[in-house]
């Protein structure tokens, strides 16, 4: 298949904060685009405040998918999250629409996309399962030996103290392991991607994420995550960014000020390792976030020429 005969679509990616679903909006409106989630924690219901989806407004004026389309107590996977894109997009194509990819998850993004390096495999659900199970039963430092023991060069990537980073590369060093003879990724191949990456500086990020952090605690962070945990007691997403913190809070076990504090460090942590992900997409056009009204308006403009273009 040709690149003339595939489905263009526009994906902005970038870390949390940096402006994606702003720019994802302003660039529907001038392409007469359709948005879709590629994040990974927005296609859970019940959690909008917490995992940040555009505002009611911005969704009544666009149309979007994947938003909170599972509950919070069932896992999602990348291939699952092809099906499901790739379906979406091909529906808005034949509608006449652009599809416009929106999100901060490169995993994701970069299976639809079939891009997916060879040293970033994607897990399934039993190797995702065995990790959580080890997790429960082992300290750190015994993941880390195993994680030595099977992937050195990941071992020394992680370093001694990450646990994240440790059970996020037993994961890939384990799928790669079980996929050794068969390398092929989930990809949608009728579907073309033109990527824009969102840069944004770090003095800039942290003090978006401060306010990010600010707005979704008035919004209503922690009501909100007591209610998907009495609804969804044993989900695991309530261990996600803002909600485990959240729960603490609610227990009488963080004060406000720890809350605010800690939801901060993990959102600057996680923005931080987005940005090296995208830093590896090959072929992305990236783009200087820091002025969000000048990223959108480049992002409008490439919307626009892939529409003409397309």
């Amino acid at each position: 298949m040709t690149d003339a005969e595939r489905i263009a679509a526009l994906c902005i990616c970038g870390p949390t904060s940096a402006g994606k679903s702003e720019c994802a909006l302003i660039a529907a409106e001038a392409a007469d685009g359709e948005i879709v989630n590629a994040d990974s924690r927005q296609i859970y219901a019940g959690m909008r405040v917490g995992t940040g989806w555009p505002s009611e407004q911005a969704m009544r004026s666009v149309p979007h998918h994947l938003y909170g389309i599972i509950p919070p107590d069932e896992r999602y996977s990348a291939g699952r999250f092809v099906a499901d894109a790739g379906a979406a997009i091909r529906s808005i194509a034949r509608r006449g629409k652009l599809p416009i990819l929106v999100g901060g998850t490169g995993l994701y993004i970069e299976a639809l996309n079939g891009s997916m390096p060879m040293d970033r495999p994607i897990g399934d659900e039993a190797v995702r399962a065995r990790v959580r199970a080890e997790s429960r039963l082992h300290p750190h430092d015994v993941l880390l030996d195993w994680l030595r023991a099977i992937d050195p060069s990941a071992a020394e990537r992680v370093g001694g103290n990450d646990r994240y980073r440790t059970l996020r590369a037993l994961e890939a060093a384990l799928a790669a392991q079980k996929r050794a003879d068969d390398p092929i990724r989930p990809s949608a191949d009728d579907i073309r991607l033109e990527v824009i990456v969102l840069c944004v500086s770090r003095d800039e990020i942290r003090h978006r994420i401060r306010a990010r952090v600010q707005a979704m605690l008035a919004a209503g962070l922690v009501a909100e995550a007591v209610a998907v945990r009495a609804r969804w007691p044993a989900a695991p997403a309530l261990t996600g960014i803002g909600f485990a913190e959240a729960l603490a809070y609610a227990d009488g076990i963080a004060t406000a000020p720890e809350l605010f504090a800690r939801v901060v460090q993990r959102t600057s942590q996680y923005a931080s390792r987005q940005a090296t992900w995208f830093r590896r997409v090959h072929g992305a056009r990236v783009i200087d976030a820091d002025d969000v009204a000048d990223a959108a308006r480049a992002a409008a403009a490439a919307a626009r020429e892939l529409r003409r273009t397309a």
